[in-house]
């Protein structure tokens, strides 16, 4: 009778030390964005998807990436349980909608045309409404064109993915500008064989910048959210959030 109670009392003990013993991994979804995260055919690698790796890790908290269409993403995370989703970009509209981790980064966006476009020459927002951007579906570059007045199917033709955003730039002749992170570019023109020589910035979009977050969905439990804020936190006040940024300096730039 001893035994048993000791038993018990000890499988008490376990559960209360280790509350994620046997828990189910949180999903956490993503899109693939080189530097801050790259799927490839052995696995989900970048800077943002280190800083991520390690926050759960030293929150003890099981976890699995999936990477997908953004807009795949950012909805699925809007509407399921136990869900996280980076780098996702913060602003005011979105504050409400998902519970913030922390930051990950930041970055300038910025306007981009070819270079064989000498028509087209900005100097303020409202001239680029006479033109058409290519942006990714529900990215924060498209809620942000959104609230400045900008309409779907007149002044903005919307991708699911960025991947092809410098493509069609270039193959679309009804196309004439991307909204896309300073950063991002380089990797996106290398991918689609575009030279980032045929690329002219046309404006930096300086109340756009793209801090990158690690969120929840509001039905995650806040307890699991607390312990990612502080595990992240540690990360950074260790130095070893620096170290991960000094490994990927390069490519960060």
């Amino acid at each position: 009778m001893i035994k048993g109670r000791q038993r018990f009392l000890g499988a008490l003990l376990l559960l209360a030390c280790c509350p994620t013993a046997g828990a189910k991994p949180i999903k956490v979804l993503t899109e693939h964005l080189p530097p801050y995260q790259i799927d490839t055919r052995s696995g989900v690698s970048g800077f943002a998807t280190e800083v991520v790796r390690r926050t759960f890790e030293i929150a003890g908290i099981p976890y699995q990436i999936e990477v997908q269409d953004w807009s795949r993403a950012y909805q699925r995370t809007l509407r399921q349980t136990n869900t996280c989703i980076y780098s996702i970009s913060k602003s005011t509209e979105r504050t409400p909608l998902f519970q913030w981790v922390g930051a990950l980064a930041s970055t300038i966006t910025s306007m981009y045309s070819l270079k064989n476009r000498p028509d087209i020459q900005l100097k303020t927002l409202e001239d680029a409404k006479k033109l058409v951007t290519a942006v990714t579906k529900d990215d924060i570059t498209h809620h942000y064109l959104l609230k400045h007045g900008f309409k779907e199917g007149e002044q903005l033709y919307l991708l699911e993915s960025v991947t092809t955003m410098l493509n069609v730039l270039q193959g679309r002749k009804d196309i004439d500008l991307v909204l896309i992170n300073d950063t991002i570019l380089k990797y996106r023109a290398l991918e689609s064989g575009v030279p980032l020589e045929a690329l002219q910035k046309q404006m930096e979009v300086t109340d756009l910048p793209l801090d990158f977050h690690l969120a929840c969905s509001l039905t995650t439990s806040t307890d699991i959210v607390t312990k990612l804020k502080t595990s992240l936190q540690q990360l950074k006040d260790s130095g070893e959030f620096s170290q991960i940024i000094a490994g990927w300096a390069d490519k960060l730039k």
